[in-house]
Order: C-alpha cells, then sequence, then structure tokens
C-alpha cells in the first residue's frame, strides 16, 4: 500500500470513529484526476512597448500599432479564426512606456491529425514567429483551449469523485460498518495544463486536473 493511502486510511479512520456519536458519522476523502483532451483552440499573443517624449506620444504610437495589426496579421496569408486587442498598459510613467499586446487565434482542428498536423502546427509556429519580428514584437509561449471546458471539468470533477471512494469504502469496511450515501462533494481545485505528462496520444493534448474532497455518510450505528 502507498504511502497517501495509509494517510489517508488514518485521517478517515479517525473521523469515522470520532463522530460516532452523531447521528451519522462520516468519512472525508480526496480525490483526484486527469481528463486528457485535444485542444480546439490555440492562441499567439504578441507584445510590443512604445516609449516617447510623453505618455500621451507613446499611447498615439500604441493606437498606430493596434489599429494596423489586424491588416498585418491577414496580409500575411495567415487565416486566424479571431484577432484580440488589448487596452493600452502604462508600464512605466518614468520613462513614459506603454505595453501593447494582441491575440491571435486558430481553430486546433487542421493540427489534430496524426499524420501532418505537427508539420502544419510547426510551419504555423514560423510564420507567426516571423510575423512577430516584422512587427518589432515578442512573441508569448502559445497557449491551448478545449473545444468544451465546462464539459471537460466535469468529467474530471467526476472521475476524481470516483476515485475517492474505494479508499473510503476501505475504511468503512474496517470500522465494521458501510457507506450509505455520499453527503458532499467540494471542488478544491480545478487546473488545466497547457504539456501534461502522461499523453498517449499522437498529437499533444491538453489536461484537466480535477482534485475534490467528498464526504461519505456512514449507515447509522
Amino acid at each position: 500500500m502507498s504511502r497517501p493511502h495509509v494517510h489517508w486510511w488514518a485521517i478517515a479512520t479517525i473521523i469515522a470513529t470520532t463522530a460516532s456519536a452523531a447521528d451519522q458519522p462520516v468519512i472525508l476523502n480526496v480525490g483526484e484526476a486527469s481528463v486528457f483532451v485535444n485542444p480546439g483552440v490555440v492562441e499567439f499573443t504578441f507584445i510590443r512597448h512604445f516609449s516617447g517624449d510623453t505618455l500621451q506620444s507613446a499611447i498615439e504610437q500604441f493606437d498606430a500599432f493596434i489599429q494596423a495589426a489586424p491588416t498585418a496579421v491577414r496580409g500575411s496569408e495567415l487565416q486566424p479564426t479571431e484577432i484580440l486587442t488589448a487596452p493600452p498598459i502604462i508600464t512605466s510613467m518614468e520613462q513614459r512606456q506603454v505595453k501593447a499586446s494582441f491575440r491571435v487565434r486558430f481553430s486546433m482542428a487542421v493540427f489534430n491529425t496524426a499524420k501532418t498536423g505537427p508539420a502544419q502546427f510547426a510551419a504555423l509556429c514560423d510564420k507567426l514567429a516571423a510575423l512577430a519580428d516584422t512587427m518589432k514584437c515578442t512573441l508569448a509561449p502559445f497557449e491551448l483551449f478545449a473545444p468544451d471546458p465546462d464539459s471537460v471539468i466535469a468529467a474530471a470533477v467526476t472521475r476524481a469523485t470516483e476515485n475517492a471512494y474505494p479508499p473510503a469504502e476501505a475504511v468503512a469496511t474496517a470500522v465494521k460498518t458501510n457507506i450509505y450515501a455520499v453527503d458532499r462533494v467540494e471542488v478544491l481545485e480545478v487546473e488545466w495544463e497547457q504539456r501534461p505528462a502522461g499523453q498517449t496520444a499522437e498529437v499533444p493534448q491538453l489536461a484537466c486536473k480535477a482534485k475534490v474532497q467528498v464526504t461519505y455518510a456512514l449507515a447509522p450505528q
């Protein structure tokens, strides 16, 4: 038996025995699970800083840059699904500097094919890197997004809840009772992993990791 399971047994046994005087004793246990999914969208962020004799002149440079950005992207033979611009951020009053950024999104459908997807995605990254150089921008690491995040989160939470049950059932058996019902499921953490370990698919995937705490009601003694 692994050390984490021993730890859960110790906690759960204490809760079950100290709660025995109550009308309905309970066991608490934590479950975790990861759900892997092909990404639906990839997002690239372009960043550039402008400075001038005044903040106003820096903002004017920002305005010209942001207005020209969509034309520059579409003129480079790229076909994004969205181009999203952000308002200026003053990064230094002393240096009269502002930060400009815009995000470019592409559908991942064509890149999720094992045979041709990786090479096509690499070509897209090369084009965007070249565009960033032309526009004198820094290109941030890309981010992947699930096509239906809510359903993936729900699946991860469900699986984590299922994984919490076997150790709790074992504790209930050890104290000579049984689990009567699930009293409460509390979601402790939901995390998206951009480059998760343990992938088995032929194309890169996202992982949604969920951690829950489940309260099990035991049969009355």
